[in-house]
């Protein structure tokens, strides 16, 4: 069956749970801690916390009722916010597409959807963080986003919509 693209509402909040902790566990190699553990530490808990406030924004991608994938981006403040940000008007966005969907779009569509969102709800500009050997970055690249910095925490990526 073909796959089902939605928005991602405040009762979602299982599927950034999922997004977060796949995009940051990307890395087979790399041990990591068990998901209910990861996700409540300060670095990723500030993409969830309170998720469906102002803002909130995302894309679910379903395949036969199961989630393959996971878009969203969340606005920050100069005080609070992660290594994806540039300022306060340009909300930081995650993805993250189930293993087995990998490379067959998904991605993609998630993504060219989240943009068409962003621009429609006046959003002039999306940013994101990715560790710099992880095989995404040549799919933001395609996409149309820029590297902005490179530093220990990964690139820093910009998106001009």
């Amino acid at each position: 069956m073909s796959i089902v693209y939605r928005p991602l509402g405040p009762g979602d909040l299982e599927h950034v749970h999922w997004g977060l902790y796949a995009a940051v566990s990307w890395d087979p190699v790399r041990e990591f801690p068990r998901s209910e553990l990861a996700i409540e530490h300060p670095e990723l808990a500030r993409y969830h916390r309170d998720w469906g406030r102002s803002g909130d924004t995302g894309v679910v991608a379903e395949r036969d009722g199961v989630v393959v994938g996971v878009a969203f981006f969340r606005s920050f403040t100069e005080a609070d916010h992660g290594h994806g940000f540039v300022d306060p008007e340009t909300p930081e966005l995650a993805v993250a597409v189930a293993e087995p969907e990998r490379g067959a779009g998904v991605g993609t569509a998630l993504l060219t959807e989240l943009a068409r969102v962003a621009r429609a709800a006046g959003i002039s500009r999306l940013s994101l963080s990715v560790d710099a050997g992880n095989p995404a970055l040549r799919l933001y690249e395609q996409l149309g986003y820029r590297e902005l910095s490179r530093d220990a925490g990964g690139v820093r990526m910009l998106l001009e919509l």
